[in-house]
């Protein structure tokens, strides 16, 4: 799905939780329009090694892993509140909501996370505006 500056919230967040990452793309673009680019990406990196850190906590189901083609979406309160407490440094919290996913789950937010981060990146060396696709490009 093309995700644009009208496309609403609960729809990008539904296209979040389900590891999307156009959907993460154009949430960090207004993130980063709006100012708070840098809060997202280190709420992302903190999310991402909860994550991480998790899925090495289960060797057994890590090795037994097979990256699906699609996961199923995750809950959007859940990952609205784990990009919350991420974004408000709360370490333990983020850690205890992971801690009672499924392993699938904790990779779909890891992978959330890690699309939000690189999107981060992205807009904070070229910024957030989309260039005029009538513009020539020399």
């Amino acid at each position: 799905m093309a995700y644009t500056e009208d496309t609403p919230m609960n729809s990008l967040l539904a296209g979040m939780a389900s590891v999307d990452a156009e959907a993460c793309q154009e949430f960090a673009r207004r993130q980063h329009a709006a100012g708070h680019g840098a809060d997202l990406q280190t709420a992302a990196r903190l999310l991402h090694d909860q994550a991480f850190a998790a899925q090495l906590d289960r060797p057994a189901e890590l090795v037994a892993w097979k990256y699906p083609e699609r996961f199923e979406p995750l809950d959007q309160t859940l990952l609205t509140t784990a990009l919350q407490a991420a974004s408000d440094n709360e370490r333990e919290r983020v850690h205890g909501l992971i801690a009672e996913l499924d392993f699938a789950d904790i990779t779909a937010l890891s992978s959330i996370a890690n699309h939000l981060a690189r999107a981060c990146e992205q807009f904070g060396r070229f910024g957030a505006y989309r260039p005029d696709p009538q513009q020539s490009l020399f």
